[in-house]
């Protein structure tokens, strides 16, 4: 009877923390991009439409904080800062197109 407790108890734990490593390991991937990265401030207005229309369609219902710049290769990358209704902030990088930007490894 013990063991079978301990099984039920030690999945319900893996279950209830798994969502909360997986969060902590973006914000980690997400912590080492900006490092890696200079960003600097821009008004929303000198991004490009398809950016916006990108972060807007990846957090649905937010508005759109602040907006920063990078350079990568030649390359420029926006990091977009939105919030939602609740006044929670989600960050979101993205190239000149609107795609999301995944760092090389």
């Amino acid at each position: 009877m013990k063991r079978k407790f301990l099984f039920v108890l030690t999945s319900v734990f893996f279950l209830a923390v798994t969502p909360f490593v997986s969060a902590m390991a973006m914000d980690n991937v997400t912590t080492a991009v900006e490092q890696e990265l200079t960003f600097t401030d821009i008004e929303v207005s000198e991004v490009p439409s398809e950016v916006i229309e990108a972060a807007k369609k990846e957090f649905p219902g937010t508005e759109v904080e602040k907006a920063q710049v990078a350079e990568v290769s030649g390359e420029k990358i926006y990091k977009i800062v939105v919030k939602n209704s609740d006044d929670v902030n989600q960050t979101g990088l993205y190239n000149s197109n609107g795609d999301s930007y995944v760092p090389e490894a």
